[in-house]
């Protein structure tokens, strides 16, 4: 019964995009004709996933809930969070070592990696504190705490980043 739930509440959330989307086309069609289709299209991406994201929370929140006491799912976490810390940690550093101007395989990726980490570090470290709150034993908090202070290292250098005129990042 609670998969069901978890998956009702995701399905509501697919809706809730579909729906979004249709009223973002039914109100741009009133608008006068303008040759920015793409721009029409981008508005519509970021409509649609904005309404899942708003009402994916409720299933996402319940679905922490129901999973609060497995140790497994909460290692397992602790495991990825420190894992995906560790990486953008990797990917924010890695221009004081590593020449960008020409671009190739694994660099592109690191480099797209390192720029996620410098947009969504409020996210990643609000959730790893939050995840780290709601963590059930010792061990999986610590990972969690550590997974969190690797990102309050990457705020810092995204700070540096972002506001120092002649930054080595």
């Amino acid at each position: 019964m609670k998969a069901g739930i978890v998956v009702a509440g995701y399905v509501a959330a697919v809706l809730a995009a579909i729906g979004a989307a249709w009223f973002y086309d039914w109100r741009m069609s009133l608008q006068p004709y303008d040759t920015s289709g793409g721009m029409y299209a981008g508005g519509q991406l970021m409509t649609s996933l904005c309404a899942f994201f708003i009402v994916a929370l409720v299933p996402t929140l319940l679905l922490l809930w129901f999973v609060r006491r497995h140790e497994g799912f909460w290692n397992a976490v602790g495991i990825l969070l420190l894992t995906l810390a560790g990486l953008g940690l990797i990917a924010v550093l890695s221009p004081l070592v590593v020449d960008y101007k020409n671009e190739h395989g694994p660099l592109v990726w690191l480099s797209l990696i390192a720029v996620f980490q410098w947009v969504g570090v409020p996210l990643w470290a609000t959730a790893c504190f939050l995840f780290a709150l709601l963590a059930p034993t010792r061990r999986t908090r610590r990972q969690m705490i550590a997974a969190l202070g690797i990102e309050l290292v990457i705020g810092v250098c995204t700070l540096i980043h972002w506001f120092m005129p002649s930054h080595p990042l």
